[in-house]
């Protein structure tokens, strides 16, 4: 699409001239659309729950309107099942001219050697052309997450090649070469139930293409079940209102926008070092490390961590950012994209890495092994283990050990780590701030 440079406001989707306030340019639009706070308002009252997590999916299916990205974005919804995650993504489904669906495809998929079609027919079969410039959407991402060690291997070498957006070309004895080159961007939403560690040590070896939001669905006592028993809408009829409502939010946007220029220019300095912080914690959270301790030993052995260089990570946050923003009608950042961006920092590591992290920034920076076992009901060596790994990805400083009076049994000692001064960020104000404003919209 032919790029255009649109101003600081993008009031709403259906674009009918360009007007000037206060020396400005903005768009002017016809005013009886939907809008994002429309949306809300309107999904709250079917699916409170889903709100946010459906405008992070916004978020990315509208990266899709900025003529500077061009890496595709992946974002997997985590949960147990029946959370919702399903029905998330089915909000996006009506879209048809905008995303490509499957329950289930294979990485081969993208590039086929089908043996028994004909060479003339794999284009028309191959899947990488299919979800150019669309929102690739998988309903079950859990089948490729539980693969065996080598074939999860193999896979995960093929998506982060789709994944760079430029194209894939593969090797057979049947065909030879074939595939495509240059500009292949999408957008991707999957879902899957939660990630054991083993997936998340293969992943780390290729860097992050994969984004995830770790759903969180509350719990509902026997009443609120109930209740929900007697609701005026059925479960299928409250989703089908949000798929409307989503059509309506997303149509006038992609039909036939030309792409924005973003003024990268313009864009609020400290908005884009909280962005850039936050990248480095993703990609310590991410790394790979391994701690033991062998037989008479005090101290724990470990390898020597891996842990990614933050500016892939830097930019797909920055262009997350921006999507939002352009769901919520503007060219600028705010601190509410901010606010999202968190939200899926704080779900894009191993799980219990994850809780950790978060249970030491709601303690202040300083946690001791017997709140991590009364907190999050791990035992003492997972407990003692997390700290140390969380010490070797330099999340905090080293743990001192031995501390008298801190133990629930008189005479016990406990051990103790910190937050390091480079992530003090996450203990202030600022960050607890940015942190709730997406809730703050529901």
């Amino acid at each position: 699409m032919e790029a255009i440079t649109v101003g600081l406001l993008l009031p709403s989707k259906v674009f009918k001239s360009i007007g000037t306030l206060l020396g400005r340019s903005i768009l002017i639009s016809r005013g009886d659309e939907m809008n994002i706070e429309q949306w809300r308002s309107k999904v709250k009252r079917m699916f409170p729950e889903y709100v946010v997590p459906a405008e992070v999916a916004l978020s990315v299916v509208h990266q899709l309107c900025i003529a500077d990205i061009t890496n595709p974005f992946g974002l997997v919804f985590i949960d147990v099942p029946s959370s919702g995650k399903t029905t998330v993504l089915n909000f996006f489904a009506d879209l048809e001219d905008l995303v490509y669906a499957t329950d289930k495809f294979t990485p081969a998929s993208f590039v086929s050697h089908a043996s028994e079609k004909k060479h003339e027919e794999l284009k028309k079969i191959d899947l990488l052309p299919r979800i150019k410039n669309k929102v690739f959407l998988v309903r079950d991402f859990a089948p490729i997450f539980g693969m065996r060690d080598d074939d999860l291997l193999k896979t995960m070498g093929i998506l982060t090649r789709v994944f760079d957006g430029e194209g894939l070309v593969t090797d057979s004895g049947l065909y030879g070469s074939r595939g495509y080159k240059g500009e292949y961007l999408f957008m991707f939403l999957g879902a899957s139930t939660p990630i054991s560690p083993r997936v998340w040590k293969v992943m780390s070896g290729f860097g992050s293409r994969l984004y995830f939001f770790n759903m969180n669905t509350p719990d509902k006592n026997h009443v609120e079940l109930a209740r929900q028993l007697k609701s005026n809408y059925s479960f299928k009829e409250k989703e089908l209102k949000c798929r409307k409502y989503t059509k309506e939010l997303c149509k006038e946007t992609f039909r036939g926008i030309k792409k924005i220029n973003w003024d990268r220019e313009k864009d609020n300095e400290q908005l884009l070092e909280e962005i850039a912080i936050v990248s480095q914690l993703v990609a310590s959270l991410r790394g790979t490390i391994y701690v033991w301790k062998s037989e008479g030993r005090r101290e724990a052995n470990h390898t020597a961590p891996l842990i990614e260089k933050p500016d892939r990570i830097n930019q797909a946050l920055y262009n997350l950012a921006r999507g939002h923003a352009i769901v919520c009608g503007r060219t600028r950042l705010a601190d509410i994209d901010i606010g999202y961006v968190i939200q899926v920092a704080l779900s894009s590591g191993p799980l219990e890495r994850v809780k950790l992290f978060n249970l030491l920034i709601a303690h202040d920076g300083q946690l001791e092994t017997q709140t991590i076992m009364d907190s999050l009901g791990f035992s003492r060596p997972t407990s003692l283990n997390l700290m140390e790994m969380l010490k070797h990805l330099k999340l905090v400083k080293e743990i001192i050990e031995d501390i008298p009076g801190l133990g629930k049994k008189p005479g016990r000692t406990e051990t103790r780590i910190k937050l390091k001064k480079r992530y003090a960020w996450f203990i202030s104000e600022r960050f607890k701030t940015l942190k709730n404003l997406p809730q703050g919209q529901i």
